[in-house]
């Protein structure tokens, strides 16, 4: 038996309704330079919920199922304890603690533990949420045994109706995370193609490779991964194996995909400084405008050419770090998710997730 329980969830987020976005501050809808992220604090309204098993207040969470990951399982409980569809944001923190503590203001040591994980979240709108609902399978509203009540208050309200010190401290986390600028931040995500049939099995021209059954299954699975951010927009390579991997999410979703020739293996051969440019000129455009999320599909050589240069963009040598140096750079049929901040000529890379489907 597995020594900790797995459970995720999310602070889930939104502006106050008389907020007037960052226009109120300066003439390009953006936050001046020297302002202080902390500041946007005060319109910001925090969702929590009550149990009245346990006659406390605490962040949207629960128990992940069987064959889900922490990602899905945070999109999930978020929909089923607040009836919103999310979209997560950067990763915050985990916790744990024993699970004879469940619901309790003191507790004591031993036995299983619980583990939880937290992301930020933000509702994600009738347009995502439609486009979100095949994908992320069902969502059950929870008995009010469960969840009688919902609440959205203020960051310091929330800190005095929260019961549990653990809450506490990832409230904490997301104080820190509006720090770095992550209420501003844009998602860029960066798919590796699933696995395709090898070469040496395969007469064809390599941009007609296609994927294996096995890299086809994986696909989907990262499909109902990818979701749980939404993106608004999709690109990748023209080449067969990179539009195969994407197509699950863009049938699913209605999304247009667009093809960039850069990305493909032989353009970057010739020309890498090209296809990083582009990267570049996407990642502008996600600062610039409001409230997106991006999408690209890639090759591994391409991919390590987008490492090296995406490493100089994180802010700290421990993210560097998780854009690794050496080949693959990624497994097959997996993502990395990029949250941007900064002046959009000048991109920081505040946060680093990966995404790996369970396959089975």
């Amino acid at each position: 038996m597995s020594r900790s329980v797995e459970a995720a969830g999310a602070i889930l987020y939104r502006w106050r309704q008389d907020f007037q976005g960052w226009m109120k501050f300066s003439d390009n809808g953006r936050p001046p330079v020297d302002a202080d992220p902390r500041a946007a604090l005060d319109d910001l309204e925090l969702c929590l919920v009550h149990r009245p098993k346990y006659d406390d207040w605490s962040w949207p969470k629960g128990k992940l199922e069987n064959h889900e990951t922490h990602m899905h399982a945070a999109l999930r409980e978020v929909g089923e304890e607040t009836g919103q569809i999310a979209r997560l944001g950067p990763y915050l923190d985990d916790v744990e603690y024993p699970l004879v503590n469940e619901g309790k203001r003191k507790g004591g040591k031993g036995g299983r533990l619980k583990h939880i994980r937290y992301w930020m979240a933000t509702p994600a709108g009738e347009d995502r949420a439609d486009r979100q609902r095949t994908l992320m399978g069902p969502i059950h509203k929870p008995s009010t045994k469960e969840i009688d009540r919902i609440r959205w208050v203020g960051t310091q309200t929330a800190r005095g109706l929260l019961t549990h010190p653990s809450d506490r401290a990832i409230l904490d986390a997301f104080i820190d995370r509006v720090d770095e600028g992550a209420l501003t931040a844009r998602q860029l995500l960066i798919v590796r193609h699933g696995k395709a049939v090898p070469r040496k099995e395969w007469t064809g021209k390599d941009a007609d490779r296609p994927l294996t059954p096995r890299g086809a299954g994986t696909s989907y699975a990262l499909a109902r991964e990818l979701v749980a951010f939404a993106p608004d927009t999709v690109a990748s390579s023209p080449w067969i194996r990179c539009v195969q991997t994407l197509c699950p999410f863009t049938d699913e979703t209605d999304l247009p995909l667009t093809s960039v020739n850069h990305l493909t293996e032989s353009a970057f051969r010739k020309d890498p400084d090209r296809a990083i440019e582009w990267l570049d000129a996407r990642m502008a455009d996600l600062l610039v405008q409001a409230d997106r999320t991006a999408m690209v599909c890639m090759h591994r050589p391409v991919i390590g050419g987008m490492f090296a240069h995406l490493r100089g963009l994180c802010t700290s040598r421990g993210l560097a770090k998780r854009l690794p140096e050496g080949s693959p750079f990624m497994p097959t049929g997996t993502a990395i998710v990029l949250s941007l901040t900064g002046d959009p000529a000048h991109p920081s890379i505040i946060d680093v997730q990966k995404v790996t489907p369970i396959v089975y």
